[in-house]
């Protein structure tokens, strides 16, 4: 799976992390669940996008082939 858009940002209670985009996939959004306790992502409906713990970048990358390159370049730009 590929994201559509990934920057870091935080939860709804504030704690660091990255927000991601990515197209809906039934399966995926399971594996996503399966992988990533509840308790470190969240799902923000009214901006379709979600919120994972940055603890959990290392399964990012394992889950998306463009993570690291889209962090990456962001790290770049500051």
């Amino acid at each position: 799976m590929n994201l559509t858009m990934c920057a870091r940002g935080g939860s709804s209670d504030g704690r660091g992390g990255f927000v991601l985009q990515f197209h809906y996939d039934t399966e995926f959004v399971e594996e996503l669940k399966r992988t990533i306790p509840h308790t470190h992502r969240e799902w923000m409906p009214e901006s379709k996008i979600w919120w994972v713990s940055k603890d959990y970048d290392e399964i990012l990358q394992k889950l998306f082939a463009n993570f690291y390159s889209i962090i990456h370049l962001q790290g770049s730009l500051f």
